[in-house]
Order: C-alpha cells, then structure tokens, then sequence
C-alpha cells in the first residue's frame, strides 16, 4: 500500500472521527478500525504509530455515547487524542522524503 492511499486512509477516518464528535452515534467507527488494523499490517516501521492511533481511536469510539449524553470533558478528550494522533500520522505521510538532494 502506497504513502498517498495510506495518507488517504487516515484523512478519512480523521473525517469520520470529526462527524463523530459533532454526531456522537451518528458514525460507526468500527470500519475505521478495520481500515487502521489494515495499514497496521503495512506500516512497517510505523507499525506502532497506527498501534497509538488504534487504541486512540478505539478510545474516541468507546466515549461516543459519554459525549452524547454527558458532553463530559473525558469524551472529548478522547476524541481530540485521537484527533492529534490522525494528523500527526498524516503528516508523517506527508513528509516522506526529508532527505536533502
């Protein structure tokens, strides 16, 4: 799997992750994880970079109702943990040629 579908992967679960905090239920992110196990298989040296983002992401999941019914500061941390951990990867991506020519 290429950097710009790996980097496309994670802008769309990003996405899905910023629908979800503003409709807590209204988004599954079950896929997400599904989509994030699948570029964990592929990440080779930032296997443990899609391993923070799953267990950040599992975490934003997890408060969803929390946030719906409470709107406690717990659950939205949870999502802006999950949120940072998104796009630093994204920029990972972005960033994948750092050596000077």
């Amino acid at each position: 799997m290429g950097f710009d579908i790996k980097k496309e992967v994670l802008q769309r679960v990003k996405e899905k992750l910023e629908q979800s905090f503003g409709q807590p239920g209204a988004n599954d992110l079950d896929q997400c994880l599904r989509e994030l196990e699948q570029l964990k298989a592929t990440a080779g040296d930032k296997q443990q970079m899609m391993e923070d983002i799953i267990h950040a992401v599992t975490n934003a999941k997890n408060a969803q109702a929390q946030l719906a019914y409470a709107g406690d500061e717990s659950a939205t941390n949870a999502f802006a943990e999950a949120y940072r951990a998104l796009d630093q990867a994204i920029e990972s991506y972005s960033n994948v040629d750092n050596d000077p020519v």
